[in-house]
């Protein structure tokens, strides 16, 4: 079936399919989901389970040990990584990525209740939870009271009941976490004198309360046809309640709660402060669903907001941080580039044929095009973030490429006087091999792309897939909507006397053959006849032009040793994060006291707009984040040196931007991950860290140097004499229980007032609680009801415990990170190998790089992979269509060409080469074909149509002959790539550092792969030709060379 004439001569059908294409991908951009990240899914599970009171040594013990012993013989199991923090264990499973995330996670939960049973009593229940990259936390607000003169604890409240489920309810949401504020607790303060004269333990305090607050249904009965439902009511309804409960009667005299402790009305102690520009405030974070669209979630959230604010005016409702502010203008920023590269690549076209009519005719499809590609992102569930919006950016001067071959090709049969429908379709079809096997080429480069294993293959998956359906598309359109608006939109062309007599004469001599007619009657520029003149001489010295071209391959390697690599560029958003990390066992109290100092350095500078800080967090108080929003992104470069200077008096300080590969501003976040693994002592990792640490930190670009392990956490053991306390009937687990409830507390019921509900902590007074020697005189209850005093079993000593206890994969480990300022990421890490190369490290220990070093290892070696697949399907492409097994070979040669552009692009910009570059340099090796494509095919063409009659043009003739005819539509694909993809080599707006080397790397490599490819080609292309011809001269001598003649014997 001829598509073409097929279009030509249905003009009607075609208009109907570009606007059905068009309603449907309108339709498909309002329902399009809006997101930071492509919606990947990555089978990790993660565990976290809360020990109140615990150290660190103790978390590990008694929960992580046993959990990652659970989980480790799940099928598909990767690695389990696991931090034991004072009073949180948390386990991390990752799976293969073959594996089915939602399968992994019921599996995991599967396990972990199997082992619940064996946890402490006073652990929580375990939180097992699948990681999504899309369902991260994308606004967190911070509400204040606006008249100052609110109870805190009615504020909490306020937002725990209210503002909590309201935005809850909201479509998308997922999760909705509070911190900060004031919480009620019911507090029985036990007095420790009191304890000791009537020898009671904190047990039995916490039973009677426990059995004194209990309402228990007692059945119903009947009573003249009616149910009658009996209740023994028992909850308490005041505190002088609690303070009448019996806790033991001692020779018949009731002994009360009041007479042994303080019942207070109070509030639970903070572990977590939170302000917003100095105010004191209660954070809210808000999660939302896998797959939602964040902007659509985050607009709906706003308004919730409002009402809220209306229904609620003596609270103030700020808006701390908002995720969707930055897609937003990732979006609103890629479209303008995506508008300006439509309108440059319009721009070239209009300068080349010089006419209006040519150009819309020819850049009418674009918008089409690009409308259309929504709707198979639709369909393919893709949706609007930072990695499909470069693409589309891209790809609006790689979709017009076909039309402008089309449509050129056209132009010139017009010129010759042929009628639009006969120019258009003749057109057409003569360019028809030629651009199919262009568009072919683009697709097959991307793939390999589907098997690039890794975080980045699976977001660069959308990549391909967006920019392969933009390409596509394209070829539709140049194979139905241009020619048929060629064949309905123009006049047929008069030729002049003399033009008429030339075309007649040299049809006539071209017996037939289009090529042959047109290479006679084609009409040279300046520019063409200047190219001819180069291309002449290149095929006068062939030789010479094969060595320059040697010289070419020897200088893109030569290039190589001076690019700088990094994982990912910086997103370009308008946030900093910062950490204080204080030394172990400092109180929350005097962290938040250094926190309000480095907020006030904040805040002193005139381009930061706000401050969020969060003092303290689940076991660990010794630390505050701070989030830093400024008013222009652009001055972040400036900014966050000049953070460091002002802060650099602050010990633990360290700083993130964050980015498209995430990181953070713990120590295990940062882009530069040394993890030490042991199958010894721990105390050999702690040995090889400090070796290590003070080995790289003079580094050039090594900043915030920091390991996970902090040693000197103070604490005080309570040792027990395991065979005395067994000969009394004790155990450790109830000397430990004791000590627990005196010092942490022991929630033993749940005081419900009628929305004011609060737990009923038992514990020692605060002036008691340090009374150590007093504590051991206290008594404890055996198991045969013996009182028997704790000194007896028990003495205290004091040491110092690991704030944190990391292992991966069941072994110890210990993380020693750093961030990069002012040097690209690689070769910090290259620096760093080489100086713990020369170390000399405890026997046992080993020293591997982790997180983005090792996936931009892993990522760029599977990309590379990738990238060689990629040249053999573009080989296979080439070879199918063109039917020759040697002709690809020399078309293909402007693969290479196009690297020394591509380097040369990243290094006078001063761009590290990064993942996006290498994505570039795929899509580079898809696009710089295009122009050995038209050269050889229409060499071949012309080759094809000599031989035909008997006229054959010499090899040097075809190609001086297609060289100028093709090199308007080569410049003009080129220049159309190159000027539509240079907003986005700009970098500018919002996530323009992430999409600049990308398209820095197509600009490059098209520039200097168009013009060698304009003059090595045909050379390569003469060369070869020679050496086939030799080959077969060989070949033919040998055959008629007669057989030697048998010798008689």
């Amino acid at each position: 079936m001829n598509i073409p004439k097929l279009s030509i001569n249905n003009p009607v059908f075609v208009t109907m399919m570009m606007l059905a294409l068009v309603v449907l991908g309108l339709l498909s951009f309002v329902n399009l989901p809006v997101d930071l990240l492509p919606n990947v899914s990555f089978p990790v599970v993660a565990i976290s389970v809360v020990y109140p009171g615990a150290s660190a040594a103790d978390v590990e013990a008694n929960i992580t040990k046993p959990i990652e012993e659970a989980v480790s013989s799940l099928n598909g199991v990767d690695t389990v990584t696991s931090t034991s923090q004072e009073n949180l264990a948390l386990v991390t499973v990752q799976f293969s990525l073959e594996t089915n995330a939602q399968q992994a996670a019921q599996d995991v939960q599967e396990k972990v209740n199997a082992i619940r049973g064996t946890f402490p009593r006073d652990a929580s229940s375990p939180t097992v939870q699948r990681f999504d990259f899309t369902a991260l936390p994308i606004m967190t607000l911070a509400v204040s009271d606006a008249t100052g003169k609110s109870n805190p604890e009615a504020l909490r409240r306020l937002v725990d009941q209210d503002l909590k489920a309201r935005l809850e309810r909201i479509d998308g949401v997922a999760q909705v976490n509070v911190t900060g504020g004031l919480q009620r607790q019911i507090q029985v303060q036990m007095d420790l004198d009191a304890l000791r004269a009537r020898r009671l333990s904190p047990q039995q305090v916490t039973s009677a309360l426990a059995q004194a607050n209990v309402s228990l249904p007692g059945g119903k009965v009947t009573e003249e046809n009616q149910d009658i439902t009996l209740r023994t009511p028992g909850d308490f309804r005041s505190l002088q309640e609690i303070n009448n409960v019996i806790v033991s009667n001692q020779r018949g005299v009731p002994v009360y709660v009041r007479d042994v402790a303080q019942v207070v009305d109070g509030y639970a102690d903070q572990e977590t402060f939170s302000r917003l520009n100095g105010s004191d405030s209660i954070a809210i974070s808000l999660q939302k669903q896998s797959g939602a669209n964040t902007v659509s979630v985050a607009d709906d959230i706003k308004s919730q907001i409002e009402k809220l604010q209306q229904e609620n005016p003596n609270i103030h409702i700020a808006i701390a941080s908002d995720q969707s502010e930055f897609i937003k203008a990732s979006v609103e920023d890629s479209i303008t580039d995506l508008i300006l590269g439509g309108v440059f690549a319009a721009l070239v076209v209009l300068f080349f044929f010089r006419d209006l009519r040519n150009t819309i005719v020819t850049v009418i499809g674009l918008p089409i095009i690009m409308i259309g590609t929504f709707a198979v992102m639709d369909y393919l569930r893709l949706s609007l973030n930072l990695v499909t919006l470069v693409a589309l950016s891209l790809a609006v001067g790689l979709v017009i490429d076909d039309a402008i071959v089309v449509r050129e090709n056209i132009f010139r049969h017009m010129e010759r006087g042929e009628d639009p429908k006969t120019a258009s379709l003749n057109g057409t079809n003569e360019v028809g091999l030629a651009v199919l096997a262009m568009t072919l080429t683009v697709v097959s480069v991307f793939l390999p792309i589907a098997f690039v294993s890794g975080i980045v293959g699976r977001f660069f998956q959308s990549f391909g897939l967006t920019v392969t359906a933009a390409v596509l598309l394209s070829l539709f359109e140049a194979f139905t909507l241009a020619p048929m608006l060629s064949a309905h939109w123009f006049k047929q062309r008069k030729l002049k006397k003399g033009e008429a007599v030339q075309v007649a004469q040299e049809h006539e001599r071209a017996h037939g053959s289009a090529e042959l007619e047109e290479a006679a009657t084609a009409k040279l520029g300046w520019l063409d006849t200047v190219y001819r003149s180069a291309l002449a001489w290149t095929l006068r010295h062939k030789l010479i032009t094969a060595g320059i071209g040697a010289l070419i391959f020897v200088s893109i390697l030569a290039c190589i040793p001076f690019l700088e690599f990094t994982f990912f560029a910086p997103t370009g958003q308008n946030t900093i994060s910062a950490q204080i990390q204080m030394p172990p066992g400092t109180t929350l109290t005097a962290t938040d006291a250094q926190a309000r100092e480095v907020e006030k350095v904040f805040r002193s500078f005139p381009e930061v707009e706000s401050v969020f800080v969060t003092v303290g967090s689940q076991g660990a108080p010794e630390r505050a984040t701070f989030s830093v929003k400024i008013h222009d992104a652009a001055q972040m470069p400036k900014l966050e040196p000049q953070f460091r200077a002002a802060l650099a008096n602050v010990p633990g300080i360290a700083f993130s931007s964050g980015g498209f590969a995430g990181g953070g501003t713990a120590v295990t976040a940062r882009p530069i991950q040394i993890n030490l693994q042991t199958t010894g002592n721990v105390n050999d990792l702690v040995t090889a860290s400090d070796q290590i640490m003070a080995a790289i930190h003079d580094i050039p670009g090594v900043v915030d140097l920091d390991r996970s392990y902090q040693p000197g956490k103070p604490e005080l053991h309570i040792d027990v004499d395991r065979d005395k306390a067994a000969r009394l009937g004790l155990s450790t687990a109830a000397v430990g229980a004791t000590v627990r409830t005196l010092i942490n507390g022991d929630t033993a019921s749940r005081y419900r007032d009628p929305g004011r509900e609060a737990d009923i902590i038992v514990r020692l007074r605060p002036q008691d609680r340090s009374r150590w020697q007093d504590i051991l005189d206290l008594s404890l209850t055996t198991m045969t009801g013996q009182v028997v005093p704790l000194r007896n079993v028990a003495t205290l000593s004091n040491a110092s415990g690991p704030t944190a206890l990391e292992r991966l994969n069941r072994e110890p480990k210990i993380s020693i990170g750093a961030n990069v300022l002012g040097r690209a990421q690689q070769s910090v890490a290259d620096d760093i190998q080489a100086r713990v190369d020369q170390l000399t490290l405890p026997s046992g220990v080993t020293v591997q790089f982790g997180g983005q070093v090792q996936q931009f290892n892993e990522s760029f070696q599977s990309l590379f992979i990738s990238l060689l697949l990629s040249v053999v399907f573009v080989y296979m492409v080439l070879a199918s269509q063109f039917g020759s097994f040697t002709q690809p070979l020399v078309m293909m040669l402007a693969l290479p060409l196009s690297l020394l552009g591509a380097f040369l692009a990243l290094l006078l910009t001063h761009t590290p080469f990064d993942m996006t570059a290498m994505i570039g340099i795929v899509m580079l090796f898809g696009l710089v074909t295009k122009n050995s494509i038209l050269l050889v095919d229409f060499a071949n063409r012309l080759r094809k149509g000599g031989m035909a009659r008997d006229q054959a043009l010499a090899r040097d003739q075809a190609l001086l002959a297609a060289g100028p005819i093709r090199l308007r539509p080569v410049l003009m694909t080129s220049l159309a790539l190159i000027l539509g993809s240079l907003p986005v080599a700009m970098g500018l707006g919002a996530g323009g550092s992430f999409r600049q080397p990308l398209a820095l790397v197509v600009i490059g490599g098209l520039i200097t792969s168009t013009i060698l490819t304009l003059l090595l080609v045909p050379t390569a292309y003469a060369l070869l030709d020679i050496a086939l011809n030799l080959v077969q001269r060989k070949k033919k001598t040998d055959a008629a060379q007669p057989a030697p003649a048998p010798t008689a014997e």
